[in-house]
């Protein structure tokens, strides 16, 4: 387990292997997952606002070309602004608390955690968003009965999409929360054996 990275000590006297944890392996593997969620989470918001932008541009430039404002379209894309508003919100909220951590080991990975959290919050509303706009899409092809086998496509394929993103977020955002949960206990247990000191 990386965690578990440990230096030799020889003990000369007793010829003993003893092992002692290599603290500055350790803290610098804590800051490299502290770094790595806060670039994930960007990552994700930058990646949602970019297509929540994009798609309602999308919208928005086929209404006008055929100059028919719909009803639903118009609904779908206002959504999309909202929430595209919505998360560059949460984005600056979430960049005013990132200094608020301990600059210690257990503050690291405190603010690794609470990145990851924030992550799996925004992927399970992100869940939310993708069903109104599966309805509103759907909504939007049945507006011709004659062309129903799109209307059935679309479905199909926002229903595949669906269990897609489930499987992504238990994969990925759910399972990187609950490893930086595990080496945070794992730390406070090495803080408690007196192998590391984790306020460093």
């Amino acid at each position: 387990m990386e965690f578990d990275e440990m230096k030799k000590i020889w003990d000369t006297q007793s010829n003993v292997a003893m092992y002692a944890i290599d603290e500055e392996a350790l803290h610098n593997r804590v800051i490299s997952k502290r770094n790595k969620a806060a670039r994930n989470a960007s990552k994700m918001e930058g990646i949602l606002i970019f297509s929540l932008l994009f798609a309602s541009g999308i919208i928005w430039s086929a209404m006008i070309f055929k100059a028919n404002y719909e009803l639903p379209s118009l609904v779908l894309s206002g959504i999309m602004l909202v929430v595209a508003g919505a998360i560059f919100l949460g984005r600056r909220k979430r960049m005013s608390w990132q200094n608020g951590f301990e600059n210690t080991m257990l503050g690291d990975i405190d603010q690794a955690i609470a990145n990851a959290s924030y992550q799996v919050a925004l992927s399970k509303s992100s869940r939310w968003l993708y069903l109104t706009v599966s309805v509103f899409a759907v909504l939007s092809v049945f507006n011709e009965a004659s062309e129903w086998w799109k209307g059935l496509l679309v479905t199909l394929f926002f229903i595949l999409g669906y269990f897609a993103a489930r499987w992504e977020h238990k994969t990925f955002y759910v399972s990187q929360k609950r490893s930086l949960e595990s080496v945070r206990k794992k730390l406070l247990q090495f803080q408690e054996q007196g192998n590391v000191e984790t306020g460093l």
